[in-house]
């Protein structure tokens, strides 16, 4: 055999290699465990849920997302120690369940965003503020956050027996808060008591009279029926802005080849702003849903929340420092707010 047909076969075995390589990788599946500890009917289940069905089917089969929802995997609170550990793929955790892994990601409950609407914390979590949170995030965490931040909405504040219907109505109340300290200080700041328990225990926590109220959206009332365990009345003071941010292990996703890493993205990315109008109007009919069911429901008037809001502003640098938020940080963020209205 002549010296040329002996590299034009070798030439022909190794392409034949790398052809039958290329193929095994494309034929290759992953599979991505979610797990949320909301119900099957709550804002974030339907729209990862939605968002994990396109995903699959664009992945044309090399990608498997599983969705475990109840918590039946962790709870919340339990969701990025998971993630950084590894024992997780994938979960969608609240803006709040990271304040005390960052610090910093604390400042967007701090009084200067009180009363505000969704547009606001848009302006600042999607802009450069919201990118620096990202990045310490990804670092602290080792995950990768695919993408904008999804909505579950206003967070106000519902009452079992004593309605709320001005800046004066929550003395001496317990109010069941999520997350960040923040919460606990402005609740603090208004003469209540603020008591953190994880969304599962809330029913019984109404139930047997350990809190009188509960800081949350009316989605999550309704997804948990909670005016079956006492919720009657519900004041609108808007008192924070939740988000849930799309974190995956960073280990599984370097595993992800780049192709799919991409898809993951477009996919998130194309979900995200439906997502958020389908939230608002989600937000609209759960209210409804809520008064149909009895709750009363007040919204607070301008002037109120312009007094709420005087009334917390006070305690924003004494929050900032026991919440280890850079102040310059905090500066910035409040420069975007202003920067928004």
């Amino acid at each position: 055999m002549t010296s040329r047909r002996i590299l034009l076969k070798s030439i022909a075995a190794l392409s034949a290699g790398v052809m039958l390589a290329s193929t095994a990788a494309a034929a290759e599946t992953y599979k991505i465990d979610v797990s949320l500890e909301t119900g099957p009917n709550h804002i974030r289940n339907i729209s990862v849920k939605k968002w994990a069905d396109a995903l699959n089917e664009q992945s044309n089969g090399r990608l498997k997302i599983n969705v475990f929802e109840g918590a039946s995997k962790f709870k919340g609170s339990s969701v990025p120690t998971a993630l950084a550990q590894g024992t997780l793929d994938m979960g969608v955790p609240g803006t709040w369940h990271l304040t005390k892994f960052i610090p910093d990601f604390g400042v967007i409950f701090l009084p200067m965003f009180f009363g505000h609407d969704r547009q606001v914390s848009y302006a600042v979590m999607d802009g450069e503020i919201g990118n620096e949170l990202r990045k310490k995030v990804e670092e602290k965490l080792n995950v990768k956050i695919v993408g904008r931040f999804i909505d579950i909405g206003g967070a106000i504040t519902f009452m079992k027996s004593q309605k709320i219907s001005g800046p004066d109505g929550y003395k001496s109340q317990r109010i069941r808060i999520a997350g960040s300290a923040a919460h606990a200080r402005r609740y603090e700041a208004l003469g209540a008591n603020a008591v953190k328990i994880s969304w599962p225990d809330v029913p019984q926590a109404l139930q047997t009279g350990m809190v009188d109220g509960v800081m949350t959206a009316f989605e999550s009332v309704r997804s948990a029926k909670l005016w079956d365990s006492g919720i009657k009345y519900a004041y609108v003071d808007q008192h924070a802005f939740h988000q849930y941010v799309p974190m995956i292990n960073r280990q599984l996703w370097d595993s992800l080849p780049a192709d799919l890493q991409t898809l993951v993205e477009t996919t998130w990315e194309k979900a995200v702003d439906p997502q958020r109008e389908f939230t608002a109007q989600r937000d609209a009919d759960a209210r409804a849903e809520a008064i149909k069911n009895g709750i009363i429901v007040i919204d607070a008037s301008a002037t109120d929340v312009e007094k709420l809001r005087s009334r917390l502003m006070p305690i924003q640098a004494e929050v900032i420092k026991e919440l280890r938020i850079d102040p310059s940080f905090a500066d910035r963020v409040q420069k975007a707010i202003q920067s928004s209205l």
